[in-house]
């Protein structure tokens, strides 16, 4: 038997749009990248994904090219050249250019692409978009962590409520919630209040001092992730809280850290 070392799929998701997740999804990476480890971004938000956008990426080959081209037997067994290289840290394989797009991307396809990347990666981080599609279900089922991001607001409450509520009946038990303060700066409600509206604990605050000021310009700009940066460097024990989250959810979970090959 030879042991492969395996990377850890986390995937990141919400059950609200606007809450912050494709920011989060940068932030969890620019930790990562902190860590020296070497990240993948599959961007799953297969009709508006904007990770390559955010990032300034100049994408020729996305996800569905990837897909299509397995599909129609093109494929040459060479993943990286449908990747976009950030740095030598990150990098990302593409949501669609055209959402028509979208809907061509079957589900079988998604597991695949992930088993493929997770013997080169340290981390697969997966960005979704908030509703329940097949595609997203089948990303929760290969992920060793699924990590849904929500901020304090009522309707994004009631939402994530509902996510608990299925992941329960569905016997989920890797499923991290993470509050964001950096969107809504009028907390509502309480920490307390929240843990009893969900019926179960937060497992961690995003510090509304990672807050980023003229965010929409660093987005417009391409420099988002040098904003976050520079934030992460300029917050040491706010990063230092959020780098042992991340640890935790690189140990914790499911599946353990090797594959055997024989």
């Amino acid at each position: 038997m030879v042991k492969i070392n395996r990377g850890k799929v986390i995937t990141i998701t919400s059950m609200k749009g606007g809450v912050g997740k494709t920011i989060s999804a940068l932030l969890f990476a620019a930790i990562l990248k902190k860590q020296k480890k070497k990240v993948l971004i599959i961007d799953l938000d297969l009709y508006n994904g904007d990770i390559a956008f955010g990032l300034n990426l100049n994408v020729k080959e996305s996800i569905y090219n990837l897909c299509d081209d397995i599909a129609n037997n093109r494929y040459k067994n060479d993943s990286q050249n449908y990747i976009v290289n950030y740095d030598e840290y990150i990098d990302v394989l593409a949501a669609p250019k055209d959402p028509r797009q979208a809907p061509k991307i079957d589900r079988k396809y998604v597991e695949m692409i992930i088993r493929k990347f997770i013997n080169k990666y340290d981390v697969i981080l997966i960005d979704t978009n908030h509703i329940l599609t097949v595609n997203n279900m089948i990303a929760f089922e290969c992920s060793d962590a699924i990590v849904n991001i929500f901020s304090n607001d009522a309707f994004d409450l009631k939402a994530t409520k509902n996510f608990v509520s299925i992941c329960e009946n569905i016997g989920v038990d890797n499923l991290y919630l993470v509050l964001n303060t950096t969107i809504n700066k009028k907390q509502y409600f309480s920490i307390q209040d929240i843990d009893t509206i969900l019926k179960r604990s937060i497992d961690f605050v995003i510090s509304d001092n990672f807050y980023i000021k003229n965010i929409d310009r660093e987005i417009v700009d391409g420099n988002i992730f040098d904003a976050i940066s520079k934030v992460i460097k300029s917050r040491a024990e706010d990063t230092s809280d959020f780098t042992k989250f991340l640890q935790k959810l690189l140990e914790d979970k499911v599946g353990g850290s090797d594959n055997e090959e024989k």
